[in-house]
């Protein structure tokens, strides 16, 4: 199972730092409901593919009054636990 360290800063919140799964990371956007915020799996998408190499950065609305900004490193691609 793949984890990522990632980010979310908010104008005004302390940042949120975590390492999580990309799933554990998308619910967490929707409990946040960050204004403007794409659908989750448009935000993270970038870490599934190839090109990106297990880092990405969105970030809305640079420079107004409701930016946010993610980013996330993916730091491990361990196996999957056996039941």
């Amino acid at each position: 199972m793949t984890h990522y360290a990632w980010t979310i800063r908010v104008r005004g919140w302390n940042d949120l730092q975590k390492v999580t799964t990309l799933a554990e990371l998308r619910d967490i956007l929707q409990i946040l409901e960050l204004p403007g915020t794409a659908p989750p799996d448009w935000v993270v998408m970038g870490a599934w593919n190839d090109e990106v190499v297990g880092s990405g950065r969105y970030t809305h609305n640079k420079g107004c009054k409701d930016e946010w900004s993610l980013t996330w490193t993916k730091v491990d691609d361990a196996p999957e636990p056996i039941a």
